[in-house]
């Protein structure tokens, strides 16, 4: 797939969070378990637009353009994930469940923390966002997996898991997790993630803490 280069940028971009993001944007097209492609792309250009325009006051930002492939009530959610998420609390992710089903919200969560993640990299690395893709064909399949058990979360996920929580927040959508977790997992570890000395540029001590710096000004419930 196309685009994702990083070869003009002044650091060295690995090979892999370079794939990650082609492997995403190629996933992110696809029909998904609880929207279409085109419902996937859809959330994907509002979280972009919000996001980009984060640091803009609400008194002199653009909405973005409404083309009815969401609902009111999804790019309501929408908005409120990418630009205020540490204040998610139980009360909110009912009320959002309510409105969309828990299958709808999770998968869009995964796509939102997806662009983000994608858009604020090439930010960092100082290049433009690469355009998103488009929308293939195909009907979600709503299937739910079985083995999915309330562990305390604010929706449902399996359980038993065999990683930590973090890693299976979104697992009552295995493909949404998949998409989260395509991007997510080369970003933040590498070969050997679990020993503690890392032959790096940064040290594993110097990654947990700026991980956890980001976290904290984030608000991460985690």
């Amino acid at each position: 797939m196309a685009g994702f280069s990083y070869d003009a940028t002044p650091v060295a971009v690995p090979d892999d969070i370079a794939e990650s993001h082609r492997r995403a944007w190629d996933q992110l097209a696809r029909c998904g378990t609880w929207w279409t492609g085109a419902e996937r792309l859809a959330i994907a250009a509002r979280a972009r637009h919000r996001f980009a325009a984060r640091a803009t006051p609400p008194w002199l930002g653009q909405d973005p353009p409404s083309d009815e492939t969401l609902g009111r009530e999804a790019e309501r959610i929408v908005d409120h994930v990418t630009l205020d998420a540490g204040s998610i609390d139980r009360a909110w992710a009912d009320a959002a469940v309510a409105d969309i089903g828990d299958g709808a919200y999770v998968e869009l969560i995964a796509v939102v923390a997806t662009v983000v993640m994608v858009d604020v990299f090439a930010e960092a690395v100082g290049v433009d966002h690469t355009p998103l893709p488009e929308p293939r064909p195909g009907r979600p399949t709503r299937e739910r997996p079985d083995g999915l058990g309330d562990i305390g979360a604010h929706v449902p996920a399996l359980d038993p898991f065999p990683a930590a929580n973090v890693a299976r927040a979104l697992s009552l959508v295995p493909e949404a997790n998949t998409l989260f977790r395509t991007v997510s997992v080369p970003a933040y570890s590498a070969a050997g993630f679990a020993e503690l000395t890392w032959n790096t540029p940064l040290s594993r001590p110097q990654v947990e803490l700026v991980a956890s710096r980001v976290a904290a000004m984030n608000e991460c419930f985690y």
